[in-house]
């Protein structure tokens, strides 16, 4: 393949992410209006343009950046892609969709051909201006109605786009059935891609299916053809073998294993029963050995999964396997410590990562996929973009794990209860150490009585008013603690 997108994306990876994240990613709609698309266009009963806009309004907002665009393949007098409209939002899309029609290679002649890689390259370093962006095609996947030679090599070269191009990071294909019938040709279905330009395109298409709102307009799921080795499959936990007090379930993002257990009875190792489940749709794992680690700062824990292989395991199907994991112990917090007695009654969370591995990976398309394109794009060449890399012969899943420990609060009610008893110690000691109490006293024999408050002393003196002793008081009865020479002191 040439260099454009290779060089492009060192330029993309300062501050592409800022470009993305500003007013949301740019998109561009390319529309095929080439030969081949005719029926679509002149059937009265054709849904395509109607499609394109409601697709287009229904993964973007009014302030993103949007590119309507035509494509077919350049010729001497005909240059493909066109721009129809350039702004913010798609509202008007279907204004700008109605009057639009077939192209021709030149005025009055013969029907326009198709060239993929051409429309895609040209709207990157074109509108895009080779910044991150979405690329959506509208397309019946044929190329060259007047049976081009160069077809094949244009399919290829579509096909390395697609799967191998790096700069191309992620690529989503939704297969759909529109039977149409035109005064040339006839057609049973179309496909919509969508292509991630650069890293923060990917993370936006992301988030555009988990939205929600394209689910609505296209039904069926995408088929994905890269990255295919990423997020090869999820662990859907079902029971806990070992302990009665650990409970497993999954996040609300449908991927994090969650452990809820009580403190003081976290298990070092934890034994799963749960589902090893396919989500390369529309692809067939027909073979992979898998291995698993767990991530934690500075080191790693070891995970087991058993059965350790995967065989023919359909997309969507799961396989029943075994998971061993250790956790954390020494990570979790004492009961008494300072985070643990902060959360009483509450929860601490303890992130963890697993990381399940595939390889020797062997993949293939499904039955039930192949089908549905041999019924919707008969005799169609171009479905070979369907036909996973043999390079690819590994793939990565990141599962996130969340420990979460539920505290109980008895520590915490152990600790206001002292912390009262203590303040109101203080409290009566307070009290008492402002109440003064009479004692009766003998002075060289001669009976007195004296006032005093809890620690506090009193110099006693004789007639004369010389000082002849001292007395001193503290929670109890009041003690002599010095008395003069010749002279007698003692309570009654």
């Amino acid at each position: 393949m040439k260099t454009w997108l290779r060089v492009a994306t060192g330029a993309m990876a300062m501050g592409a992410f800022a470009c993305a994240s500003a007013a949301g990613i740019q998109q561009a709609f390319l529309v095929q209006n080439s030969g081949w698309m005719e029926p679509f266009y002149t059937d009265t009963a054709s849904q395509f343009k109607p499609l394109v806009a409601a697709v287009a309004q229904s993964v973007t907002s009014a302030d993103d950046p949007v590119f309507l665009m035509t494509f077919s393949q350049t010729s001497s007098t005909h240059v493909s892609p066109q721009l129809l409209e350039a702004g913010k939002g798609a509202a008007d899309f279907s204004a700008k969709l109605a009057p639009l029609d077939i192209a021709h290679k030149s005025a009055g002649g013969a029907l326009a051909d198709t060239d993929f890689k051409e429309a895609v390259v040209k709207t990157i370093t074109g509108p895009f201006h080779s910044e991150p962006g979405v690329v959506w095609i509208f397309t019946n996947n044929k190329n060259s109605p007047g049976n081009d030679q160069a077809t094949a090599a244009r399919n290829l070269d579509f096909y390395k786009l697609l799967h191998l191009e790096p700069s191309i990071t992620k690529t989503l294909v939704f297969p759909l059935r529109m039977p149409v019938k035109g005064k040339l040709y006839q057609a049973q279905g179309m496909m919509v891609y969508a292509l991630a330009y650069g890293e923060p395109a990917a993370k936006a298409l992301d988030h555009i299916l988990k939205e929600g709102r394209l689910s609505q307009v296209l039904t069926r799921p995408p088929a994905r053809l890269k990255p295919l080795d990423l997020d090869a499959v999820r662990i859907v936990p079902e029971s806990v073998v070992n302990s009665p007090d650990v409970h497993t379930s999954l996040g609300a993002d449908q991927r994090t294993l969650v452990l809820d257990v009580d403190a003081g009875k976290v298990v070092p190792t934890v034994e799963l029963r749960a589902s090893l489940q396919n989500l390369f749709y529309p692809y067939v794992i027909q073979h992979a050995s898998v291995t698993a680690a767990m991530a934690l700062p500075g080191r790693t824990l070891p995970v087991d999964v058993s059965p350790a292989t995967v065989d023919d395991l359909q997309p969507g199907q799961s396989k029943s396997v075994a998971v061993r994991l250790a956790l954390p112990v020494e990570q979790v917090p004492s009961t008494w410590s300072a985070q643990a007695l902060a959360a009483m009654g509450k929860q601490v969370l303890v992130p963890m990562t697993v990381s399940l591995d595939l390889s020797g990976q062997q993949l293939s398309l499904s039955d039930a996929f192949r089908s549905q394109l041999a019924s919707e794009f008969p005799g169609d060449p171009i479905s070979d973009i369907f036909a996973a890399p043999a390079s690819v012969r590994s793939s990565q899943a990141i599962v996130p794990v969340v420990l979460r420990i539920q505290y109980p609060l008895l520590p915490l009610i152990v600790l206001i209860a002292t912390v009262l008893a203590l303040v109101g110690g203080l409290v009566a000691l307070a009290l008492l150490s402002g109440r003064s109490k009479r004692y009766p006293l003998n002075v060289d024999d001669v009976h007195r009585h004296i006032v005093l408050k809890p620690f506090a002393s009193l110099d006693i003196r004789d007639e004369n008013g010389t000082p002849i002793g001292t007395v001193k008081r503290g929670l109890g009865q009041p003690k002599v603690i010095k008395v003069a020479d010749g002279h007698s002191l003692s309570f009654r």
